[in-house]
């Protein structure tokens, strides 16, 4: 597992971004923004997220074309000074673990990370980058870039008409997310975060709900809710669901049309799913 140097910088003009996200570990917030590098020629099919289990942040990428998936595990502890160790591990999903969280996809393959375990300290606010996976056909790398961030939740309400989703757009980002239905609290303070062009749920006693901002009538896809900010609401059979996450759910400073597709689906535990478009949870139910 190879450790780049800290980075104290803007990343706007290294490569491209595949997803984004939080999670935490012992109480501390983590983000991280996944990017190719260099961005050209752009990769498709991809998904992935974290996992939180006893402290630990699990952090997967996978390629649902390959059946390959790679990733890391991460604690990170407080110190004095406000500063964090973070130690990075070899991820330790399992294949049987990744078909649960995608469904429908089996004999996954993990592909190991060089190296062994890292561990490096950080103060608040300072970035580090971590290289996942190199191409070995077009010399791209995969890199991780994590930030230590606060422990309060941001809140932001968006105001105006819903419009539908423009490609200037953001991508959908579920982070920390707060469920309820119809009216009522199902998930409070649920640990980690998603992001992708589609991102789909997993609601026990619910079914899989695939979520798109932009317009696919030819998967069936209709138009069921908005997002507003930090919020996102939508009505399927009869039901009224709002998921609350702890940062805008957008990039944008406006109200977005919700395009989803529900899948009647025996759900044992809440989950997330991302990737970069909704055909494939939507043809592989």
């Amino acid at each position: 597992m190879k450790l780049v140097s800290l980075i104290l910088f803007s990343l706007s003009a290294y490569g491209a971004p595949l997803m984004s996200g939080n999670a935490s570990s012992n109480g501390v917030f983590v983000s991280y923004e996944t990017r190719l590098e260099p961005g050209s020629p752009p990769i498709h099919m991809h998904g992935g997220g974290t996992l939180t289990e006893k402290n630990v942040i699990k952090r997967h990428l996978c390629n649902f074309e390959t059946k390959a998936y790679f990733g890391y595990d991460l604690v990170v502890e407080p110190l004095a000074d406000s500063r964090y160790r973070l130690r990075f591990a070899p991820l330790t999903i399992t294949p049987q673990k990744m078909s649960e969280i995608f469904s429908k996809v089996s004999n996954w393959t993990s592909l190991p990370l060089p190296g062994g375990p890292v561990t490096v300290e950080v103060r608040a606010g300072e970035t580090v980058a971590l290289d996942l996976f190199v191409n070995p056909s077009t010399g791209q790398k995969v890199t991780d870039y994590l930030t230590i961030r606060g422990n309060e939740r941001q809140v932001v309400h968006v105001a105006g008409p819903a419009r539908d989703f423009g490609p200037e757009d953001a991508t959908i980002d579920i982070s920390f997310p707060e469920l309820s239905v119809d009216g009522k609290a199902a998930v409070s303070s649920l640990g980690g975060s998603v992001s992708g062009h589609a991102v789909w749920v997993d609601i026990p006693g619910h079914g899989r709900f695939v979520f798109s901002l932009a317009r696919r009538p030819d998967l069936g896809m209709q138009k069921a809710g908005e997002i507003r900010g930090t919020t996102m609401t939508w009505r399927t059979g009869g039901n009224e669901y709002t998921i609350t996450t702890d940062k805008p759910i957008t990039s944008g400073s406006r109200a977005y049309n919700l395009y989803v597709f529900h899948i009647p689906r025996t759900a044992e535990y809440f989950g997330m799913s991302g990737g970069d478009r909704p055909d494939y949870p939507i043809r592989r139910r």
